[in-house]
């Protein structure tokens, strides 16, 4: 007969939530710089190679007269290094707030859990027996 124990989920700390979270967006945002920046890159040499560069592209579909030709960033250096920067720092504290956000959830989770008055979990009860020789 299997031995069932049960135990009941009263609320989940928001404290080990939002670490949990934090870690999990920051290695998803880390990821995601690593496969787009690839993306870019295949993406830039492929063009460059066939004689195409973004603002003349842009200029073509009738973009280029809205001062898009260099992304619109013209004013901030003109791109590369300042662009990265910017947006790995902007990806960083995107990170935190999704943490934040989600911790919030566990927040509302924890409100619901103490006027539902938790969530059973099911424990199956197992036995690891010596085989006799």
């Amino acid at each position: 007969m299997v031995n069932i124990e049960r135990k009941v989920v009263r609320s989940i700390s928001e404290l080990s939530s939002f670490k949990f979270l934090l870690v999990f967006y920051l290695i998803f945002f880390i990821i995601s710089v690593i496969i787009m920046g690839i993306v870019a890159l295949l993406a830039w040499a492929g063009l460059s190679s066939s004689g195409i560069n973004i603002p003349d592209m842009l200029n073509s579909f009738g973009l280029g007269n809205f001062g898009l030709g260099n992304f619109g960033l013209a004013n901030l250096g003109g791109g590369s290094v300042l662009y990265i920067v910017l947006a790995i720092v902007v990806g960083l504290i995107a990170s935190v707030f999704y943490a934040a956000f989600g911790t919030l959830m566990v927040w509302i989770g924890n409100v619901v859990l103490r006027i539902s008055g938790g969530i059973e979990l099911r424990f199956i009860d197992r036995e690891v027996k010596a085989k006799s020789e």
